[in-house]
């Protein structure tokens, strides 16, 4: 949600909104329980109000926090945990604050998708929502998330514009650029 009201198309936003707290998973299912959450894969609750999705869960049951790769002994640290760098920043409903890391002022500034925490429970997935969103959003993609995709991304499952950008994405790192790649597409001009 941040990410989308930071590069200035809040009305793109249409997933669900995340919320995260110190409180215990105990604490908040007493908080949101007349919501009838369902408890998701990762610990956390999915409930609906107004509309809307909301997915909530504990900072302590945060993937990247349990499986220990980062240490979180305050929710700013909730930053390190997203894969994606324009993906790490928070909203502090208690100091009503915005927290990012310099990198994420960067990453939207110059439209640079690239990895925070490579670690992810879902590779392929993020593999595919990193090409959705450099489609989506029209952000170039570093050499080391190129690389992520390339790696991970489920191309021989894949057709039209997903696969389309894979390739170029593959041309583009044999080739050895240097620079960030954005994807255009390719005329396709007959006579």
């Amino acid at each position: 949600m941040i990410r989308d009201l930071t590069i200035g198309k809040p009305e793109d936003f249409q997933s669900d909104i995340d919320l995260v707290s110190t409180a215990t998973s105990d604490q908040i299912f007493s908080i949101i329980k007349a919501y009838s959450p369902v408890r998701n894969r990762f610990g956390g609750y999915r409930f609906r109000h107004l509309g809307r999705d909301y997915d909530i869960w504990s900072l302590q049951d945060t993937w990247a926090v349990r499986e220990g790769y980062v240490a979180a002994s305050c929710i700013e640290d909730l930053c390190k945990t997203t894969f994606f760098t324009v993906d790490a920043a928070i909203f502090s409903f208690k100091d009503k604050m915005v927290y990012a890391p310099e990198f994420y002022s960067y990453s939207i500034k110059e439209r640079v998708l690239d990895i925070n925490l490579v670690h992810n429970p879902c590779p392929e997935r993020m593999a595919a929502k990193a090409i959705y969103l450099a489609l989506e959003k029209e952000f170039c993609v570093s050499n080391q998330l190129a690389e992520f995709i390339l790696c991970n991304f489920q191309w021989r499952e894949s057709r039209g514009i997903f696969l389309d950008y894979f390739n170029l994405l593959m041309r583009h790192q044999r080739m050895g650029q240097s620079e960030l790649f954005r994807y255009a597409r390719q005329l396709n001009i007959e006579f």
